[in-house]
């Protein structure tokens, strides 16, 4: 069976690429043996790929609404790039060609008008990919924010320790992604011991579903009684 393996690090500790018995002295000394076995037995067939670029970036297109350029879309990784660890990039730039292609076959809207509905329908796809990944972002210590509004005017914040407590009202991951980091941590518990739910988040993150078959009754019901029990 051929698979694509990754390993996603933070703060820079980034595994050796220059072989793969490196690699694997580096994984037995840091991380959990079963990672180790899995590695241990595999057969590999390409090189070592380094990917050290691991920021996400995203315009949001739709707050202009129609101050925003007529005749002039960004479609893919020109409207929002993702840390690459949920490899989500390319179909997310397909989804937002085929909502392009949807428009045109209406045949009903004024060509200066396809700018404002395509960013319109398209920063919900980006919105979708970027909650996901981003839920994870929000853990790295070292995390940098980049913030630029309308008028272009930028403002960076940092932190500046090891740790993802922090004063700095802007550094403190939003409520909604506090809420999400909360979810999904309890939601791979039950995942771990159910297939059906294994299978939902695969798809939520290959964006083959819609992130809300994780928020079924059923299944919301599941992962609250795993937490409470926990608790």
């Amino acid at each position: 069976m051929l698979s694509k393996i990754a390993i996603h690090c933070v703060n820079s500790e980034y595994p050796p690429s220059d072989s793969y018995e490196h690699l694997l002295e580096w994984v037995k000394e840091r991380l959990d043996e079963n990672f180790y076995s899995i590695l241990k037995f595999t057969k590999v067939y390409s090189p070592l790929i380094p990917y050290h670029r691991v920021a996400s970036h995203r315009k949001y297109v739709e707050v202009l609404k129609k101050k925003w350029p007529r005749n002039f879309i960004l479609l893919g990784d020109s409207m929002c790039t993702f840390n690459p660890q949920f490899g989500q990039g390319m179909t997310h730039a397909c989804r937002q060609a085929k909502i392009l292609n949807r428009i045109f076959q209406d045949n009903h809207y004024q060509l200066e008008e396809v700018s404002y509905i395509y960013n319109r329908r398209a920063s919900t796809i980006s919105e979708e990919c970027w909650l996901i990944s981003t839920a994870n972002d929000w853990k790295t210590p070292t995390l940098k924010v980049i913030q630029t509004d309308e008028n272009g005017q930028s403002r960076t914040d940092q932190r500046d320790d090891q740790s993802i407590v922090t004063e700095n009202e802007q550094m403190k991951p939003p409520l909604i992604v506090r809420i999400l980091q909360w979810y999904i941590y309890w939601f791979l518990q039950c995942a771990n011991q159910s297939g059906q739910l294994s299978v939902d988040i695969m798809c939520v993150i290959n964006q083959l579903n819609s992130p809300f078959i994780l928020l079924k009754p059923t299944t919301l019901l599941k992962v609250c009684c795993k937490a409470l029990r926990k608790n």
